[in-house]
C-alpha cells in the first residue's frame, strides 16, 4: 500500500469493520514510537463506535502527557493487504489543534502484521508479501 508524507508525518489509510458497517479512515499516522494504535472516536462514530458502559478504559502516557481512550473489539481491520480479524482497538479524542490526523497506527499492528515500511518506494506491506 502507498504511504504519504504529509505534515512531516508518514500517513496512510485503513478500513475498519464494526457490527457489519465499514469505514475507510485516511490521514492515519504510521507511528513506530506508539505502543498501540489509536483512532479518533469522532471519525468512527458514523459507524456506531462510541463509548458504552463496560468498555475498557485505557490510560496512555506520551510526549503530550496523559491521555485516556476506550477500547472495543472490531470485526476486522484492513491495512493494504494485511487483514486482521477480531482485534481490540483504542478510540479517543485528539486535541483541537491536531485536526490533520485521524489516528495513529502503532506497534501493535505494525509488529503484529510484520509490516515493512519502504521509504524509498513510499510503500508499506506485510513481510510475507515481499
Amino acid at each position: 500500500m502507498q504511504i504519504e508524507y504529509a505534515h512531516n508525518l508518514l500517513q496512510t489509510s485503513m478500513t475498519i469493520c464494526y457490527k457489519g458497517r465499514s469505514l475507510t479512515i485516511g490521514n492515519l499516522v504510521i507511528d513506530t514510537g506508539a505502543a498501540h494504535s489509536l483512532l479518533s472516536s469522532d471519525i468512527v462514530s458514523e459507524i456506531g463506535i462510541k463509548f458504552e458502559n463496560g468498555d475498557k478504559l485505557v490510560r496512555s502516557f506520551g510526549i503530550g502527557g496523559e491521555e485516556y481512550s476506550f477500547q472495543k473489539q472490531v470485526e476486522q481491520i484492513q491495512l493494504g493487504s494485511l487483514v486482521i480479524n477480531d482485534i481490540r482497538m483504542d478510540f479517543g479524542i485528539f486535541h483541537d489543534d491536531i485536526n490533520h490526523i485521524n489516528g495513529l497506527i502503532g506497534l501493535d499492528i505494525l509488529k503484529g502484521g510484520n509490516m515493512i515500511i519502504d521509504l524509498q518506494q513510499m510503500q508499506m506491506y506485510p513481510a510475507s508479501s515481499a
